[in-house]
């Protein structure tokens, strides 16, 4: 059986993961991709839909085209119009450049376009290189060839999707591949503040880098020791042990006054 995969990313269209992942799968017999990317970059955009002016979708030919919006944008469309008469089979968004880890997720326009995808009932996929300029796409590509089969062929419940990381590290001094949840980064210096050529103040997001709390076996401290990491993320943010010690909170009636 041949797969319909459709890929996004939040990158950009041209970006060289999104190019490196779709040229590995279209080598192969088995998998049939279309590519629905952002126009333009969009990293750190969230899952947020663009609401209040028009999208427009660029056709690049030969199953690639560019969405001039965010990356759950691009998956939206891609589903519900680009191939409403031929809908795919599973969603993968990357390679992004850059780690997607802890709280990053949150942010994440490559999480958010794979969460898209979950949401509209597709397994979904988001794969990173933790570099921002990778220097060893030969190993994410070894990765891709070696271990995606893997990952597609597990049964992923509805509305949960897979987020995996792979260190920027020659694929011979890759340890392995390890399942594990999230951990947690910290960031200083996120605000600076600076003056425009006519005097007048601007702040800057952006912070130095994260550094990670060292908890064992999360995605961050694994990732740093050389391994791939696999992260199951899922739709529902319901925190379940707070839902039951909230019970009290729980009232019958009217409100009053």
């Amino acid at each position: 059986m041949i797969r319909h995969i459709l890929l996004s990313n939040d990158d950009g269209i041209d970006a060289h993961g999104l190019n490196l992942l779709a040229r590995v799968l279209s080598e192969r017999d088995d998998i049939r991709v279309t590519t629905v990317a952002p126009a333009d970059q969009q990293s750190a955009s969230s899952h947020s839909l663009t609401l209040r002016v028009p999208l427009r979708v660029i056709d690049y030919g030969d199953g690639r085209f560019a969405v001039t919006g965010t990356p759950t944008d691009s998956v939206l469309v891609g589903v519900e119009h680009i191939l409403k008469d031929d809908p795919p089979d599973a969603v993968i968004s990357g390679v992004n450049h850059g780690s997607n880890m802890g709280e990053d997720v949150t942010y994440s326009g490559t999480v958010a376009a794979a969460l898209e995808g979950a949401i509209l009932g597709l397994p979904s996929y988001a794969v990173s290189c933790t570099s921002w300029r990778p220097e060893h796409w030969d190993t994410v590509e070894a990765y891709l060839r070696g271990h995606l089969d893997a990952l597609l062929d597990q049964e992923l419940p509805r509305n949960t999707l897979l987020n995996v990381n792979i260190p920027d590290l020659p694929a011979d001094e890759i340890r392995g591949v390890r399942v594990a949840p999230l951990g947690s980064r910290q960031y200083s210096d996120v605000i600076t503040e600076q003056l425009d050529p006519r005097g007048k103040p601007y702040l800057w997001i952006g912070g130095n880098g994260p550094t990670w709390d060292e908890v064992p076996d999360t995605d961050a401290t694994l990732s740093q020791a050389g391994y791939v990491v696999v992260t199951p993320l899922r739709v529902d943010l319901t925190h379940e042990i707070m839902l039951a010690r909230l019970s009290g909170l729980n009232h019958e009636g009217p409100l009053k006054p």
